[in-house]
């Protein structure tokens, strides 16, 4: 005859072997994933280390595996880096303000050039600023029609036209040039 414990309300018992297995279990994914997960972190540093050791040493940065410290480093560089880039912007900025504004002198000496060509052709005034250029020569010539100069940024304007012997014409022209639009 076999033995029944039919009592109800028997609390259970654990054996001491049986929880320390079950701890066990319980307790063995998530030590081994810190594990495989830090040693994965060291992995990555030292592959960071040895891909990026010239930067790291011009900006003396140390890479840990405290994640923290490593944020705090990396937005010091950042910082470093924007406001390098800032400033390499501002320079760029400059330099194409100057090689435009400088274009467009070479454009006006030019057109300056070609006026003085013609022996005909005699300065009597010239302003220079930063801004614009101010030009009025005198013109001798037979012909009839005025002289025209081609170029879209030279205002050109006849001050006057007296007539002289022997058919010729005394001109006076005014060429404004502005380097700088508005």
């Amino acid at each position: 005859m076999e033995k029944l414990n039919i009592y109800p309300f028997k609390k259970r018992k654990v054996k001491l072997s049986t929880f320390l297995v079950l701890l066990a279990v319980m307790l063995l994914p998530p030590v081994s994933f810190n594990i495989y997960f830090s040693y994965a972190k060291e992995q990555m540093i030292e592959r960071l280390q040895s891909d990026y050791s010239e930067v790291l040493r011009a900006y003396s940065v140390k890479l840990s595996k405290d994640s923290s410290k490593n944020l705090e480093e990396i937005s010091r560089v950042e910082s470093v880096f924007m406001n390098q880039i800032k400033s390499l912007e501002v320079r760029v900025n400059q330099l194409n303000a100057f090689l435009d504004k400088r274009k467009k002198w070479e454009d006006f000496v030019k057109v300056l050039l070609n006026i003085f060509e013609d022996q005909n052709r005699t300065l009597c005034y010239l302003d220079f600023s930063q801004e614009k250029a101010i030009v009025e020569f005198y013109e001798v010539s037979k012909n009839v029609v005025s002289s025209t100069f081609q170029n879209s940024n030279v205002s050109t304007s006849l001050l006057f036209e007296e007539k002289l012997p022997e058919g010729f014409y005394l001109r006076k022209y005014r060429l404004e040039y502005e380097a700088v639009e508005k």
